[in-house]
Order: C-alpha cells, then sequence, then structure tokens
C-alpha cells in the first residue's frame, strides 16, 4: 500500500513546489487507512499532472525485499548475456509468486506487462489493503503502487532500469474484469 509520508518526499525529490504540495489536504501521514490513501491519491490526479502522479507511484510499491525479488534477481543472473528480447521470452521459466500473464517489447521500446490470475468470478487483486475498498471506487493511479513492484522486481531479470509509462487497467479497478496492465519506458 502506498505511504503518504513516501509520496510526499517523492513529490518533493520530483521537484513538485511547495505551493503545490500545501493544497493537499492531508490525512494521517504514518498509518493512513487505504480509504485515506485513497483520498489523497485523488487530489494526486487533480493537483498534479498524470506524469507528475506516475512519477510519484513509480517509487512506492511494496515487499521489496521478499522471495520474489530473489527469484527476480536470479533469472537476472542466469540470463545476464542474452539481450532483452531473449529475457523477455524467457520469463515464462521464471517462477514466483505473481505469474506474468503476457510481457512483450513493443515497437516503440516500451515494455507492456500483463498480469493477474484470473478465477471463476475473474481476477483477484493481491493487494491486501484493496480488500478494504470493496466497492472498488479509487483512481487508476493508485494501482501505481503495485506497477512500482512490478517494476522493481523486472528490473532485476531484464537487467534494464524501466520507469512507469502508464497504467492501463488493474484487476482492482475493473471489479475482476480485466488483468493489471502496466507499460514502462526503458531507461538503461
Amino acid at each position: 500500500m502506498p505511504k503518504i509520508d513516501k509520496m510526499l518526499e517523492t513529490m518533493r525529490e520530483q521537484g513538485i513546489p511547495e505551493e503545490t504540495i500545501a493544497k493537499f489536504t492531508l490525512p494521517r501521514i504514518k498509518k493512513a487507512t487505504p480509504h485515506e490513501i485513497v483520498e489523497f491519491t485523488r487530489q494526486l490526479e487533480t493537483l498534479l499532472s498524470k506524469e507528475q502522479c506516475l512519477c510519484v507511484m513509480d517509487q512506492q510499491g511494496c515487499n521489496k525485499s521478499n522471495k520474489t525479488s530473489a527469484a527476480f534477481r536470479k533469472f537476472g543472473e542466469k540470463h545476464a548475456d542474452k539481450t532483452l528480447a531473449e529475457k523477455i521470452a524467457l520469463m515464462p521459466e521464471l517462477e514466483t509468486g505473481h505469474k506474468v500473464n503476457h510481457i512483450s517489447l513493443n515497437d516503440d521500446g516500451t515494455i507492456t506487462l500483463t498480469f493477474g490470475t484470473a478465477n471463476g468470478e475473474g481476477y483477484h487483486c493481491p493487494c491486501a489493503p484493496i480488500k478494504q475498498l470493496k466497492p472498488y471506487d479509487f483512481p487508476l493511479t493508485y494501482c501505481g503502487c503495485c506497477g512500482a513492484h512490478v517494476r522493481y522486481t523486472h528490473q532485476f531479470a531484464l537487467g534494464v532500469t524501466l520507469r512507469l509509462k502508464e497504467i492501463v487497467s488493474s484487476m482492482a479497478n475493473s471489479n475482476g474484469e480485466k488483468a493489471c496492465e502496466f507499460i514502462y519506458d526503458v531507461v538503461e
């Protein structure tokens, strides 16, 4: 779950003026509830440009030191001599708790990554705080936190630096009708 203090810190690191930050109505900064974070995210979309919102959310993300990250690192080390396209083609062999449905290197050099596990009732969001937001009513920008986690882990596997470019869809925001889909710029 994104944390308000981390989002504020990122806003400052991104050079967002203090006058803009002062316009935010701040909930509890420490231990904010998912509902409070949703409201803060709505303000992000109102007070910042889409690019600024994505830059802020791209620096969030949970579970950056778990076993999943280790599996991505191991994959990256194993295939370090391969091209980016070759690594992407080998991604199905990567065994983690988050199964990627589709990953592709697009003609414009971006990477599209879609993931999600569908059950008989649609896709199920893996984000624990999301479950507290039913009925789902929150901006798609909120899911940039998950996009940041996906970016973080996939950088290890692919051996490149990624930046979140677009949140196309999310399991939660679509009420389970769509998988999560993110587009990333390849920075390095």
